[in-house]
């Protein structure tokens, strides 16, 4: 006996409806497990922790310690954080952990969590390395990696997370350009090279398809300069980018987020202010692995004409690098 139009159309609408549900319940799932977005900003707010050399936590909550030329200083660091809303901050010559945490606090409304780092040495306090997240974003560790070949800087490496998206930011300050004889720098520059990119091949043995995020102030322009001649040694910005060969012979190729998606100034050149000291060409710089490149969306540069007042804070720039699935 057929069954009737009825049952027959109803049948049809549940196996119909159970068809749509099921298919939104996976459509909801896989946007809870995706990225989403995630902004990284590198800036060097340049010998702000000279203004409390030596004396951690020497501010109180009320910046007590801090002249108006601070606090105009910090305005403009904080206006740059607030108008780009990153997620993560790799923030250089930052000062101790109390000064970070009053910044946090007194200009930023508390949104992030805080660490400071100093790579100490026999002969200075080191200059710091700060880092910011996000209360929303997981962190599961944060180390400072110190070696004699950093002399007073140093690299910080956290592992973080936003939903089911993991990355490894590794965080970086290189010695500077200044030396007492040529090539010194330069020799000092390819030992920390080699340092960071055994971190990095640490990190890959244990996953090739990481998502490694490399960020900071390289203190280096892309090409071999005198310096490194005088040293020696190769190009450091050209043995950053070389892929990482692991011990079961997989090469891992590095990205450099920065000068391959140049985001050039009103003149059509990476900032330039730094050719009337060094070299002509920022500073700072992203690297990327292979995993983490697969999530590039856009890097940017936030230049002086974008921003008043912005190189009254530092005579470096900030660079905000975007991951995510769209």
């Amino acid at each position: 006996m057929a069954e009737p139009d009825g049952k027959r159309q109803m049948k049809k609408f549940l196996v119909h409806k159970v068809v749509f549900l099921v298919t939104l319940v996976i459509l909801l799932l896989s946007c809870l497990s995706a990225i989403g977005n995630v902004r990284i900003m590198s800036y060097n707010i340049k010998d702000f922790w000279l203004r409390f050399d030596g004396e951690p936590g020497s501010v109180t909550n009320e910046g007590a310690r801090l002249d108006e030329d601070d606090f105009e200083k910090l305005e403009v660091v904080a206006g740059v954080i607030n108008r780009e809303k990153p997620d993560v901050i790799g923030i250089l010559e930052c000062a101790s952990l109390a000064e970070l945490l009053f910044f946090n606090e007194r200009f930023l409304e508390g949104e992030y969590r805080c660490w400071s780092f100093r790579a100490y040495d026999s002969r200075t306090f080191g200059i710091p390395l700060g880092l910011m997240v996000k209360k929303d974003l997981e962190v599961n560790s944060v180390d400072l990696a110190e070696s004699k070949s950093f002399s007073s800087r140093g690299i910080v490496i956290a592992d973080i997370k936003r939903g089911d998206y993991e990355f490894a930011l590794i965080f970086v300050h290189l010695k500077s350009k200044i030396e007492r004889k040529l090539g010194e720098s330069a020799l000092k520059k390819d030992k920390q090279g080699n340092r960071l990119r055994k971190i990095i091949k640490q990190k890959l043995e244990k996953d090739p398809s990481a998502n490694i995020v490399i960020c900071g102030d390289f203190n280096d322009a892309p090409g071999r300069d005198d310096q490194e001649k005088a040293a020696k040694v190769e190009d450091l910005m050209g043995k950053m980018a070389k892929p990482i060969t692991l011990g079961d012979g997989t090469r891992v190729a590095i990205h450099s987020g920065t000068l391959e998606h140049r985001d050039v100034d009103m003149n059509g050149e990476l900032w330039t202010e730094k050719s009337k000291g060094y070299a002509p060409i920022l500073f700072d710089y992203f690297f990327l692995s292979e995993g983490a490149s697969n999530e590039f969306l856009e890097l940017d540069h936030i230049y002086p004409e974008e921003f008043p007042n912005l190189l009254e804070a530092s005579d470096h720039i900030p660079i905000v690098l975007d991951l995510g699935d769209e």
